[in-house]
């Protein structure tokens, strides 16, 4: 019988680690790029954490045939007739509700990205829980004297509102208000803002006339 020499027994070790190295290549290849943890596969833990303090990004499954649809929840820097700014970008928003919100307050928007802007379809306050607008003269909501813009926020249906943000505003004019009602009565209104007693639920919108520092209510529609 041959003897094995040290010689011998370093080349049948070579010869074993360039066939175990070949085994464990063929099995990575076979395995494929997307079984990785963190890849294309979609295991948990591969996509962005959530959670994000400057508002967060919800995708809702589409319907066959239909787009994506997203739910944008972000506080609201900015407001005019048809555009809002929140944390994340520009918002094109439905009008009628676009100059009755006030910046400070959350909001959950539903709608598609269009490129940088967000084409919402549907906005809704998620904070304050309750709220209501008034512009007029000041007195009859306490804020002193002269004329404002101001927001009315409450966490309770039957909780008097307290102001949200208030604006001083230089030209008089036709006074607003916007407030909603449950249970046939009003909610998130100041003491002293009281319009006609609600005939239905929801929100109604209120047009009048200064009568020096009072206001008479002329009008009155459901919103939006």
């Amino acid at each position: 019988m041959r003897a094995v020499t040290p010689r011998s027994r370093g080349s049948l070790g070579r010869v074993l680690a360039l066939v175990v190295l070949v085994a464990a290549c063929s099995l990575v290849a076979a395995q494929g790029p997307g079984s990785r943890t963190g890849g294309p596969s979609g295991k948990p833990g591969s996509g962005p954490p959530g959670g994000a303090d400057n508002g967060t990004v919800e995708q809702a499954k589409p319907s066959p045939g239909e787009e994506s649809t997203h739910v944008l929840v972000a506080p609201l820097r900015y407001a005019a007739a048809g555009t809002l700014v929140v944390d994340g970008g520009r918002v094109d928003a439905p009008l009628d509700w676009a100059r009755f919100l006030a910046p400070g307050m959350w909001l959950r928007l539903e709608g598609r990205w269009d490129g940088g802007i967000f084409r919402a379809t549907a906005v809704e306050v998620s904070r304050p829980a309750y709220f209501s607008y008034y512009l007029g003269p000041a007195a009859p909501v306490g804020l002193g004297e002269g004329w404002v813009e101001a927001w009315f926020a409450a966490d309770a249906p039957d909780a008097a509102g307290v102001p949200l943000e208030v604006r001083r505003i230089d030209r008089e004019r036709a006074p607003l208000t916007l407030a909603r009602s449950i249970a046939g009565a009003w909610v998130a209104l100041p003491p002293g803002l009281e319009p006609a007693s609600p005939t239905a639920e929801g929100w109604t919108l209120f047009q009048g006339r200064a009568d020096g520092d009072a206001v008479r209510w002329t009008s009155a529609s459901p919103f939006p």
